[in-house]
């Protein structure tokens, strides 16, 4: 397995220029992590497990997954409602009606970018200039409200699926108003200490800010980073190796805590498509059986799901994604200033090496032993 992991990140940092790939594996908690930079780099270094990179809508499963142990503290319910929490807001009353649990799962009906969203979206774009690309920093709470106000459905709450970005902000700021903490302190108690990610966050130290891995033009000058305000909970944590694997291991234990019990209940507890409404368009263009849990994907090529997520910002991608029965968990991530031209096949890249480990782990007794 080893080998095919140092040959798929050598193939997919060959012709690339300014970047930076880190891989791991982790086998009933045997971990092995694999560290690549393009061949004629003249200005990124070569990661390692503290290298803290954006991991974009992989922070979608970090939030959702505080939302289930924030459920099983009785702190909000799945079935609150958006008008519980916006009562002030004059909102169509089928957005009001949407569920906490159909924020989770995008099942809301709501657009992937809303209407506010999508207008800053275009006049940055236009732009053509990167360094203008802020509008997720710019995109406040005042922006939020506006958009649940402007907010028509493109289908029936719990029609079908929509992925999207202001439903998953939507939820993160429930959480907050629920729990009376910020995000990041929700993120930090309930996640962050417990399990020792201790490079998880979006607010970054001296010292984790140079460990932030960066792209580059070739001119040497750093691509920019993407900065967040109310939308943090669908795209602005960062991480590292490190932490990322401590995260996957933990939704792959097996024990009877709160924090595992929650961890579970996120990633086994699906939607369940009405008839015929089963989405057309599945993540990075997958034809394995597609299921939307609480903030994880579950796709299946025939050893039973494996959950998983992927994130893209300007300058970063990331992958993670675990197999239960296997004890396997695989993540990647990767810094380059022409990311966005691989959205696609870096998340496609994550799926054929996690499925080729669980064939490998399903080969060896029975699923239950750690491959070579």
């Amino acid at each position: 397995m080893q080998l095919e992991l140092e040959k798929a990140g050598q193939e997919y940092i060959r012709n690339r220029n300014e970047l930076t790939l880190t891989i791991g594996l982790t086998q009933n908690g045997h971990r092995s992590i694999f560290a690549f930079r393009s061949p004629d780099a003249q200005y990124v270094t070569v990661p390692d497990e503290r290298t803290l990179y954006e991991i974009g809508s992989f922070s979608k499963v970090y939030t959702t997954s505080v939302l289930s142990i924030l459920v099983s503290q009785g702190v909000l319910s799945f079935t609150d409602t958006i008008a519980d929490y916006f009562p002030d807001l004059n909102i169509r009353s089928e957005v009001g009606e949407i569920t906490v649990f159909d924020l989770a799962t995008h099942t809301s009906g709501l657009s992937g970018d809303g209407v506010v969203l999508a207008r800053m979206i275009s006049e940055a774009v236009s732009t053509e200039d990167p360094t203008r690309f802020t509008y997720y920093a710019d995109y406040t709470k005042a922006h939020l409200d506006e958009e649940l106000e402007a907010a028509e459905l493109v289908r029936p709450r719990g029609s079908g699926w929509e992925y999207s970005r202001t439903g998953l902000s939507v939820l993160g700021h429930i959480l907050e108003v629920a729990s009376g903490q910020t995000f990041e302190s929700l993120l930090k108690r309930h996640l962050g200490d417990p399990l020792g990610l201790v490079d998880t966050a979006y607010t970054l130290s001296t010292d984790q800010s140079s460990r932030l891995a960066r792209g580059y033009y070739a001119d040497g000058t750093p691509s920019p980073n993407w900065y967040w305000d109310i939308m943090l909970p669908q795209g602005g944590i960062r991480s590292t190796m490190a932490d990322m694997l401590t995260f996957i291991e933990a939704n792959l234990a097996h024990d009877d805590s709160e924090l595992t019990t929650a961890l579970r209940f996120a990633q086994e507890t699906e939607f369940e498509w009405p008839a015929g409404s089963d989405p057309a368009n599945t993540p990075y263009g997958s034809t394995a059986g597609f299921r939307q849990a609480i903030g994880w994907w579950n796709l299946d090529h025939g050893h039973g799901p494996v959950s998983q997520h992927a994130g893209a910002t300007m300058s970063y991608q990331s992958f993670g994604a675990l197999h239960r029965k296997s004890g396997t968990g695989l993540v990647a991530m990767t810094s380059s200033a022409e990311n966005l031209q691989d959205v696609m096949e870096f998340p496609q890249m994550g799926q054929r090496l996690i499925d080729f480990a669980v064939d490998r782990a399903s080969a060896v007794d029975g699923g239950s032993g750690v491959t070579p």
